[in-house]
């Protein structure tokens, strides 16, 4: 038997609903924009749906 071990990138869909113009959105730094997406993402909703894009191994090891 053996044990992977690495990454695995997801993607996911999300939709938020902030409470501002679009206006006041397109005036925050990308950075912000960002911060406040995070934030409002369900996350635990968006991971149930996610699908793999990439799946890195970055070790092998044989196991009893």
């Amino acid at each position: 038997m053996i044990k992977v071990s690495g990454s695995a990138k997801l993607c996911v869909n999300y939709d938020v609903e902030l409470n501002m113009t679009e206006e006041q959105f397109d005036a925050l730094s990308y950075r912000k924009k960002e911060g406040l997406i995070n934030a409002n993402i369900d996350w635990h909703d968006a991971l149930r749906n996610a699908d793999v894009t990439d799946i890195d191994v970055d070790d092998l090891e044989e196991i009893e």
